[in-house]
């Protein structure tokens, strides 16, 4: 049994140390063969982060995904329970994180995040890698400024609130209710607030002013900030306590709903891109599906390459992806194709659509205007990779079914140098048999003798005649070499060629040809029609005894004509009507003129027939004999008078 592996876990941020944390924790994990897992907790000020720590952070997860990590994202508000829950689930006992030795908060500090997660998991190791060196050059960030739109959008918000509070509070009053209802009022405009607002700290100024509000208005003497009653001070300290408690309480859960929701969206997309790649068959298909499921992820214009002949051909492009040119990102496409990972010019990031050093395809994403969250990143690179597997599975089936073709190819031309080998050494026999015989014997036979010899060779010959052009046929249209000729024709005309194309004394049946109702145009290749019907009613001929009749005929059929060939001979068996069109199948039926055929006219005939977008098959004639059937597409000519 196999021994289950060690694991490493190493947590990712923005920092710009935190590359030096993870080759750390990647040479433990080298050192020993354990398998290493990089974390990365989404929290709700991620969102604020700017530009730089946003690049710095997916640098840092790239980096990691290099040296070997298995990358994962989670949600969560905190931090260390974030951490902590991932590493008891997975079942890791070591953990590597980054301290910085910048000094804490004076008052009310937190506990760090070493001591945390010792206290939530025990019994794990914590490796704390120094931070020190890098203090001056980074700061946490505490968020960006929000703009000058949304604060005054906010302020409105928070101005309005507090007003409708105050007229809801003046209200109460008349009706003669208490003072804690009036708070109660206040409290709710707090709760509305630190739900309308984009951060905590407008709930707490309206905390603030809540008290403020209702010492002013409310309490004895009123349009004053005293109070006269002794309990009023501890009354204003819990309300603004309470009002600023669930104000905290509902912006928590406020973030906590929006990261639900961004977490069930984006595992919605990795869900729904199993089951479209499961519908795509075709490479095209893959790429398609890819290029969806990257429209809804991403915010940023994408565009989707593939490298043919050292030249870059994009497939696909985002809606409000323009100007996008490849040649000018060659340099930055031909690294990422020749590393198999990500790459950044100025303007774009690319990714590898990969399996193993096989790249299929390249991913271009627009970071001009905004980078990639890390979220974003983790779900992009799950979604590019089940899109590679996908075209891994397309290659391997396409090539399973090539090498099926060429197995079957040489199959079929094994069989056909076996059976030619055969089947020529009859007529040969006789030709060379006969001509012989006339050589050295010609004078000593009679005149009707003579005749039965050159007859005999004349038909030998026309056998080997209409072999080798059935096999040249045929192997030109299992080559797509024939380029059909196509034109349009009168369908009688070409009934009538190949009636006069059948040899007289090959006539021993009788051949009627029913006049074609209707004057039938067909968009087809006469020279390739006129060989269908010669070969169907040869082999009417060769299966019918001579004393039987053949009739051809044609009809209109929606948009098709309906060519049959109807005999009154011998039949075709039930079982092997649908065999009789392949290539090389020989019935149970005893030909009339004892040649044994090599079965390729009708698997000819189908091929031509086909090749025309029409349909071939064969019933029963009653009472007895065979019809053979085909379509070919009817043509319409304008008139003008």
């Amino acid at each position: 049994m196999e021994e289950k592996k060690e694991k490493i876990l190493v947590c990712l941020s923005s920092a710009p140390s935190n590359e030096r944390i993870i080759r750390t924790a990647a040479r433990m994990a080298a050192g020993d063969g354990s398998e290493l897992l990089a974390l990365f907790v989404e929290t709700p000020e991620h969102s604020s982060l700017g530009a730089a720590d946003k690049a710095r952070l997916q640098e840092n997860m790239e980096a990691a995904a290099r040296l070997g990590a298995q990358i994962e994202t989670v949600s969560g508000d905190d931090v260390p329970f974030q951490i902590a829950e991932y590493a008891r689930l997975s079942g890791i006992g070591r953990i590597v994180i980054g301290q910085s030795d910048f000094p804490g908060r004076k008052f009310f500090p937190k506990p760090s995040l070493t001591d945390t997660l010792v206290r939530y998991i025990p019994d794990a190791e914590v490796h704390v890698i120094p931070d020190g060196k890098r203090r001056a050059a980074y700061r946490r960030p505490a968020g960006s400024i929000p703009g000058l739109r949304q604060v005054g959008i906010d302020v409105a918000v928070t101005l309005a609130v507090l007003a409708a509070a105050t007229l809801l509070g003046t209200l109460f009053d008349r009706l003669g209710f208490t003072n804690s209802n009036i708070m109660m009022a206040y409290l709710l405009g707090v709760l509305l607030i630190s739900t309308l607002t984009s951060h905590r700290s407008y709930s707490l100024a309206a905390a603030i002013a809540s008290v403020f509000l209702f010492n002013y208005f409310f309490v004895q003497p009123r349009f004053t900030l005293n109070a006269y009653e002794v309990g009023y001070p501890v009354t204003f300290v819990v309300m603004f306590l309470t009002a600023w408690i669930t104000g905290t309480l509902a912006i928590r859960l406020k973030s906590t709903a929006a990261q639900a929701a961004r977490t069930a969206y984006r595992t919605k997309i990795i869900s729904d891109t199993d089951q479209m790649l499961a519908k795509g068959k075709t490479r095209e298909e893959i790429l398609a599906v890819c290029g969806e499921q990257l429209g809804k992820l991403l915010s940023q214009p994408f565009a989707i390459l593939e490298a043919e002949a050292g030249a870059y051909r994009t497939v696909l492009l985002s809606e409000s992806c323009e100007g996008f040119d490849a040649d000018t990102q060659r340099e930055t496409l031909d690294r990422v194709l020749e590393r198999n990972e990500s790459a950044a010019s100025a303007d774009w990031r690319y990714f590898p659509m990969h399996v193993g050093e096989n790249t299929y395809a390249i991913v271009g994403v627009d970071i001009r205007r905004q980078a990639l969250e890390a979220a974003e990143h983790s779900i992009l690179l799950s979604v590019l990779g089940e899109c590679a597997l996908a075209l891994e599975n397309e290659k391997n089936a396409r090539e399973k079914e090539e090498a099926a073709v060429l197995v079957e190819n040489e199959r079929l031309r094994s069989t056909m140098l076996r059976t030619i080998s055969h089947d020529l050494r009859t007529p040969l026999t006789s030709i060379s048999g006969n001509a012989s015989n006339l050589l050295t014997e010609g004078g000593c036979f009679d005149e009707e003798t003579r005749k039965g010899l050159y007859r005999d060779i004349y038909e030998d010959a026309m056998w080997l005649i209409n072999l080798v052009e059935n096999l040249l046929a045929s192997t030109r249209l299992e080559n797509d070499k024939t380029n059909l000729k196509l034109s349009t024709e009168l369908l009688e005309d070409i009934l009538t060629e190949a009636v006069q194309h059948i040899r007289p004394a090959e006539q021993k049946q009788t051949i009627l040809l029913d006049p074609v109702p209707e004057l039938l145009l067909v968009h087809c290749d006469a020279r390739l029609v006129v060989q269908v019907l010669v070969n169907l009613i040869d082999n009417a001929i060769k299966y019918s005894p001579p004393d039987s009749t053949i009739r051809i005929a044609a009809s209109r059929q929606g948009d098709m004509a309906l060519v049959t060939v109807a005999d009154d001979g011998y039949g075709i068996p039930a079982g092997e009507q649908e065999k009789i069109f392949d290539m090389f199948y020989v019935g149970d039926s005893k030909p009339s003129d004892g040649r044994r055929s090599i079965g390729l006219g009708l698997a000819l005939c189908k091929a031509i027939v086909t090749a025309h977008g029409g349909r071939i098959w064969v019933s029963d004639n009653e009472p007895r004999g065979a019809v053979f059937s085909f379509t070919l597409p009817t043509e319409e000519v304008p008139l003008h008078g």
